[in-house]
């Protein structure tokens, strides 16, 4: 089974004005609960050779907050670029080694200001920018489960209307988020082919301070948003889950 952790970043609510994050973007990193051990031993053993001791004990924070960590605020304001940037490279490094997928969308808020603006286009100003971007996560996160699925069968088997499951997949949500409730809702409840039996449908709820699948997610969401403010430069962490073939797909929301 999948784990699949979510997180967001650049959340502003309805007013989606907010010049400094013109995107809001959510991610799902998809653990397989097999590894999940592996990879919370190596995070722990991470923390203990950066900070010498366990998260969230003698001073050492509970979760690392990518914000902080990025750009040297709170906890790290004391640390170097240098000292900070091999922190971030071994947490990514974590999914690079298992090639941990990672899937992404996003809605740009400029286009969702623009298209609630839009004579017949209404639905979009009733609607939170939250919700139609977690909805084109799910999109996502159905394909890669088909396609999954179907490079473990024969080609006979690819045109039966039926197939076997082989992975769930369960959504673990940092916090309860109404938005992404009625996304995934609205989501199950459309009846169109889209709907995977692979989807659990219901979240579970893993906070960011004990879940290292979530603090993980809570990284690489951030980077990904930093990246699409300025995809013209250079972007070293980027680049390293790209290449790293753990980001599988950045899925815009596309307006009408």
């Amino acid at each position: 089974m999948y784990l699949v952790f979510l997180s967001e970043s650049g959340l502003t609510g309805l007013s989606a004005d907010d010049p400094n994050q013109p995107h809001h973007v959510h991610a799902g990193l998809l653990v397989q609960e097999s590894q999940y051990i592996s990879m919370t031993g190596e995070y722990d053993a991470l923390l203990r050779r950066h900070f010498g001791a366990p998260g969230g004990s003698d001073g050492v924070p509970t979760e690392l907050r990518p914000a902080d960590l990025y750009q040297g605020k709170g906890y790290f304001r004391s640390w170097r670029p240098e000292r900070r940037g091999e922190l971030i490279q071994d947490c990514l490094s974590i999914l690079i080694r298992r090639e941990v997928p990672l899937l992404v969308s996003y809605i740009d808020k400029a286009q969702y200001l623009t298209a609630s603006k839009t004579e017949g286009n209404s639905i979009y100003g009733n609607s939170d920018p939250s919700q139609l971007a977690f909805s084109r996560l799910l999109l996502a996160l159905t394909m890669f489960l088909d396609e999954n699925v179907m490079s473990q069968m024969n080609p006979d088997d690819i045109m039966e209307s039926v197939w076997n499951v082989n992975d769930y997949a369960m959504l673990m949500a940092g916090s309860p988020s109404t938005s992404i409730s009625l996304a995934l809702n609205d989501f199950l409840s459309d009846e169109n082919d889209s709907i995977n039996p692979n989807l659990y449908d219901d979240l579970m709820v893993a906070p960011a301070a004990t879940s290292v699948g979530g603090q993980l997610a809570s990284l690489c969401v951030y980077i990904i948003r930093r990246w699409l403010q300025q995809p013209q430069i250079t972007h070293g962490y980027f680049d390293a889950l790209r290449d790293g073939r753990v980001l599988q797909v950045v899925y815009p929301y596309q307006f009408d």
